[in-house]
């Protein structure tokens, strides 16, 4: 039954368009979904489309992003989501570089981002390479049970820090830190290895005024004002989905329209689709 109704929900949304570009693609941020059939789903809707997903996926199903990344190699990009505020958080990331997985997702600190306790982490993320996944901002879900975290624990602003401490770790910030956009942009400015998706609600709410992004993603490169390597603005965004697979072209639409409003010239959009990530991750960039 899942396999039909994620045929038909492809069915229902074609490629884009005929003149759309056909691009490397990277999602940078689909979370796994403990069904039998999720992988060759994934693997065939991703597959035609010229895209590879970072599936990011608790430490319980391990092996089942494991064997997946085996499977599908030219798909699934296999990370790692942890529990910061385990005590067997940074034995959990050397095991996921020892599988070969590229990065690592976190959520849910009992504790700000840049609380000095999650150094030990980072440190371990930077030494061996993989790319650090936060995520910023709001957090998705009713409060019918207590829950020490917040979006107060997760502003933008904290990757500052982290990026500053740790020069080589290739950060990741999900949501363009919802509602802190401009703190996002700001720290993103002035780190050369700090990125942000723009994942979550946002282009939802701000769908009548993409332009607005324009205001935050406001430098053209290196300027009085920003660092001499600075690149374009636009350049510091990576692509996601956070949704189901079935959803691809769905959100694929709704970043062409941002890139559209805010005139973003289609080098940059490579790079945001796809190439920026590859990057980080070591990924080769498919013709």
């Amino acid at each position: 039954m899942l396999v039909a109704l994620g045929a038909l929900a492809l069915a229902a949304q074609p490629l884009l368009t005929q003149s759309t570009p056909q691009r490397f693609v990277i999602d940078s941020h689909l979370h796994y979904r403990d069904q039998p059939d999720f992988f060759k789903r994934v693997a065939g809707i991703y597959r035609p489309r010229h895209a590879m997903a970072c599936v990011l996926t608790p430490m319980k199903h391990f092996e089942a992003v494991r064997k997946a990344a085996a499977e599908f190699p030219d798909v699934v990009i296999p990370y790692g989501h942890i529990d910061v505020d385990d005590p067997g958080a940074v034995a959990d990331v050397s095991r996921c570089a020892a599988a070969g997985f590229r990065g690592i997702k976190m959520h849910r600190p009992r504790h700000d981002w840049d609380d000095e306790r999650y150094f030990p982490i980072y440190e371990r993320i930077q030494a061996l390479g993989l790319v650090a996944l936060f995520h910023t901002g709001i957090v998705a879900g009713e409060s019918d049970s207590p829950e020490p975290s917040s979006m107060a624990r997760m502003r933008p602003s904290f990757l500052h820090t982290i990026a500053r401490s740790f020069p080589r770790l290739r950060i990741q910030g999900a949501h363009l830190g919802n509602p802190w956009y401009d703190e996002a942009a700001e720290a993103a400015r002035w780190e050369k290895n700090l990125f942000f998706d723009l994942t979550g609600s946002s282009l939802f709410k701000k769908e009548k005024n993409l332009a607005v992004f324009k205001e935050y993603l406001w430098w053209e490169g290196p300027g009085a004002h920003s660092p001499p390597d600075a690149v374009y603005a636009f350049e510091k965004l990576v692509f996601g989905t956070d949704e189901g697979p079935e959803t691809l072209d769905e959100v694929l639409g709704r970043y062409e329209a941002i890139l559209d409003a805010c005139g973003v010239p289609e080098a940059s959009r490579r790079k945001i689709y796809g190439e920026t990530m590859a990057r980080l991750l070591n990924v080769p960039v498919r013709p």
